[in-house]
């Protein structure tokens, strides 16, 4: 065991055991179209904020100067992307790293090239929640149970999504409780974002721009009370995931694709409001208006990155994880989830 193996493995806690239900139909092996010269791939993306780098590259049009045509599949969570992925209908991905490492421990060979965002999960509670938060802590959950005569309902994205699990690993790891104590409603980021603010969930945990939109809402009395920072600094977030065959016959299309994610991360660094107003039209303005677009990506969730060696520890700690929620039996190591040779020789010039 290696020392940085041992470290993260030390970061968990022995115990826990769950079920996530996210590998049905992840095993196998791919078989994606394209060839040496591909006249077009296929992205399967989410329209949520740590996709930031493919709403800039969209709307700058640098995919046009690439050659092959490329063709964007929207999903409504992580785990059906991972799902089509499996199936051969998609050659890349923006995908949360949590289904993506899923992903490549259930046989879906592809590699992380690039990172996205530092840190994207925020916890959001309604007023009364919050009330029992700050009045008993981790004991709040059995608390507002005995009070209430029911579990607190956490909403999140669907089940091994990055939200999903990060929640999980929070009651868990962090706090040191069971399962048990919530019940976790997995669902799309449209139907998230109405379930907490209609007050349908107790509370939740959600991306930008769901926390923003939240706290610009008069009518919700759901506030963020936790942010990633405080319970797993350096969390990671999202990823680029080209297939393994992409990689082996087109590595330098790869590597145009990484060069143009770490432009776009510089963009967005230089020139913020322009970025969000690209996330805003991508999404759609009348969901995401720029001014909320713009709170959200300054907000303490938005830390874009391209490095991916900044995510390696706690990718793999995701994947012990994983591997005590049982959706995967694989140990996976940095060689098996990452290849950094890319952002290595995008950022040379830097």
């Amino acid at each position: 065991m290696t020392p940085s193996e041992h470290s993260r493995r030390n970061f968990l806690r022995t115990g826990a055991a769950a079920t996530a239900g996210i590998t049905t139909g992840l095993a196998g092996c791919l078989n994606l179209g394209g060839g040496s010269s591909p006249d077009s791939l296929t992205l399967g993306t989410l329209n949520v904020f740590p996709m930031m780098q493919y709403f800039v590259i969209d709307q700058q049009g640098w995919y046009d100067d690439l050659g092959p045509d490329i063709t964007v599949q929207t999903f409504g969570g992580g785990p059906p992307l991972v799902q089509a992925y499996a199936s051969g209908n998609i050659d890349f991905a923006y995908v949360g790293i949590s289904p993506g490492l899923v992903a490549i421990a259930n046989g879906v060979s592809s590699k992380v090239v690039a990172a996205n965002v530092l840190e994207p999960n925020v916890m959001v509670g309604s007023q009364e929640f919050r009330s029992y938060w700050t009045d008993h802590g981790a004991d709040a959950f059995e608390q507002f149970r005995a009070d209430k005569g029911r579990k607190p309902k956490f909403a999140t994205l669907p089940a091994g999504s990055t939200p999903d699990v990060f929640l999980r690993y929070w009651i868990t790891e962090v706090l040191g409780l069971s399962l048990d104590v919530v019940e976790i409603l997995g669902q799309s980021p449209s139907a998230l974002q109405s379930t907490l603010s209609t007050g349908n969930a107790d509370a939740g945990s959600a991306i930008e721009p769901v926390p923003t939109l939240l706290k610009e809402n008069p009518d919700s009395d759901m506030q963020p009370f936790k942010y990633a920072g405080e319970i797993m600094p350096g969390q990671p977030g999202a990823v680029l995931q080209p297939s393994q065959r992409l990689l082996d016959e087109n590595p330098g299309l790869v590597q145009e694709l990484v060069n143009i994610h770490v432009r776009a991360t510089s963009f967005i660094h230089e020139n913020r409001t322009a970025a969000a107003e690209m996330a805003s039209e991508v999404i759609g303005s009348d969901i995401l208006t720029t001014d909320v677009a713009t709170k959200a990506i300054n907000s303490p969730a938005s830390n874009f990155i391209s490095n991916p060696k900044r995510i390696v520890d706690k990718s793999l700690v995701y994947n012990d994880f994983h591997q005590q929620l049982g959706s995967v039996d694989t140990d996976l190591a940095e060689s098996d989830v990452f290849d950094h040779s890319y952002y290595e020789e995008a950022s040379s010039g830097e």
